[in-house]
């Protein structure tokens, strides 16, 4: 989980933060730029709040429907699997919810809880 953080979560939050990168960014990104500049320090501090919510809740959801929480298919429901493959090609399975036994705290989106909420995070103040 502190890789996704590291390499999905945290750059998603910090681009968002409206640095489009690139020689001709988007042009909503631009006006997204232009707007963001202007705004008070205490409303760009929850706007960024607020990006921490929606990647925590994008990346919570996707790992409730990788865990079999959360449908994404008519019934009867199909399964995902996330499986990492090592350079060497061995395979480990990430989302263990097939196993028997499971507990709820392996589940993704638990230690995705675990490892990211932005709810109990300090307010902008």
């Amino acid at each position: 989980m502190a890789a996704i953080k590291q390499v999905v979560f945290d750059p998603a939050v910090r681009e968002t933060e409206l640095r489009p990168a690139g020689r001709e960014p988007h042009e909503a990104l631009v006006r997204m730029r232009d707007w963001y500049s202007g705004v008070p320090d205490h409303d760009k501090a929850m706007v960024r709040h607020a990006m921490r919510i929606a990647g925590y809740s994008a990346i919570f959801g996707f790992f409730a429907a990788l865990d079999d929480s959360r449908a994404i298919d008519e019934p009867p429901h199909g399964k995902l699997r996330l499986t990492y493959i090592s350079p060497d090609g061995s395979e480990v399975p990430l989302n263990l919810t097939d196993q028997v036994g499971i507990q709820e705290a392996n589940e993704l989106h638990a230690l995705w809880t675990g490892e990211v909420f932005p709810y109990t995070e300090p307010q902008p103040g």
